[in-house]
């Protein structure tokens, strides 16, 4: 079995970080990978002309940065009980690319956290963890 986990470090993605991690410890067959999502320049400023190389190169190092921090946290979790996690990043709209990932990976499952550090437009338009619901490829556990 295939577990994707979502992060971003808030607490709710830590909290989702502890639910895979005991699931993963109901059977040794069980791998856990953690996704990280950062934004595509390309994403943000969809204007022609508007993201140069330079810029989403720039923003290819902030995001690997932040990533790194946010997979310390979550390994330090697994790490505590002895369980090994895979690491992935990706860039774009979240929710996609959680699924997007999702299905090329061929995953069993997604376990993602209720609230995160979404970005505005999340509060009109609706959650990451709402939006995976409706995209999803696999069944998906939301952690609270």
């Amino acid at each position: 079995m295939k577990i994707l986990l979502a992060v971003d470090g808030s607490e709710n993605s830590l909290r989702a970080a502890r639910e895979a991690l005991r699931l993963s410890k109901l059977n040794p067959e069980v791998a856990v990978t953690a996704l990280y999502v950062g934004p595509s320049c390309y994403k943000l400023f969809p204007e022609p002309g508007v993201c140069a190389w330079l810029q989403q190169k720039e923003l290819d190092q902030e995001i690997e940065a932040r990533a790194e921090k946010v997979f310390a946290a979550v390994e330090e979790i697994f790490r505590a009980e002895g369980q090994a996690i895979a690491t992935a990043v990706e860039r774009g709209d979240a929710a996609e690319a959680i699924c997007r990932l999702a299905a090329e990976g061929q995953f069993d499952l997604i376990v993602v956290g209720s609230r995160g550090y979404g970005d505005v437009k999340s509060l009109f338009l609706g959650s990451v963890s709402h939006k995976v619901l409706h995209l999803a490829p696999c069944p998906v556990v939301v952690v609270r």
